[in-house]
């Protein structure tokens, strides 16, 4: 269980159990810690972090509210499962909207970051190697929201993350039902050769290409 805060935190946020607890859900929900249909416990979240109740409802009515997580009947919150038409909605809008945002990022990427984002990627290989669904999920999403944060948007960036609320559940349950071998042809290598050529438009094709990769999945 990660409890890495995103990075995209508001710095007029108070800085509260329960708005820690949402940033906390938040990543995990975007590297694919929950499943479509997994009931959700305040309680259990509760004792997860050492918190009382009342943080935890809070942060999860907050996750209702950015639609990763919704009410089943009056009692029960869910993972809600994306059918095939939403989740082909969720990846048109990813490819538009985060090839805009790495290529506002594009300026911002130094040398350490491109080393970086090949040490990630190198764990990428080794989940996909080990068929590790789970550690692959995680490095992908440090992959990309290492780059997107560089774009220092705060109006992108907060979109792109309500996105992957809503598509790593789901992105999960596809990949862990057709196996390793559906993810292993990522773009990534694309994305640090091209960065490290200093080629904006090659970085910003393979990071289209690497989202449209989902697409396929579902054809």
């Amino acid at each position: 269980m990660t409890t890495e805060l995103t990075a995209n935190r508001d710095a007029f946020s108070p800085d509260t159990a329960s708005t820690r607890l949402h940033h906390a859900l938040r990543v995990r929900m975007c590297e694919g810690d929950f499943t479509p249909g997994e009931v959700i416990s305040i309680r259990r979240i509760a004792a997860q972090y050492g918190t009382s109740a009342m943080p935890a409802r809070e942060a999860v009515r907050w996750l209702v509210t950015e639609g990763a997580l919704e009410f089943s009947d009056s009692r029960k919150i869910i993972v809600p499962a994306l059918n095939r038409e939403r989740f082909h909605e969720v990846l048109y809008a990813r490819k538009n909207l985060e090839t805009e945002i790495s290529r506002r990022a594009f300026a911002n990427i130094t040398d350490r970051d491109v080393d970086e984002l090949k040490r990630i990627d190198e764990r990428i290989d080794t989940a996909i190697d080990q068929a590790d669904i789970l550690r692959y999920m995680r490095g992908n999403y440090q992959f990309h929201f290492h780059i997107y944060r560089l774009s220092y948007s705060r109006v992108l960036l907060p979109l792109v993350e309500i996105l992957w609320l809503q598509y790593g559940p789901s992105m999960r349950y596809i990949c862990t039902r057709w196996g390793a071998s559906s993810i292993a042809d990522d773009h990534h290598r694309e994305v640090t050769q091209a960065l490290s050529r200093g080629d904006r438009e090659a970085f910003c094709q393979a990071i289209a290409a690497d989202i449209e990769q989902g697409m396929m999945l579902l054809s």
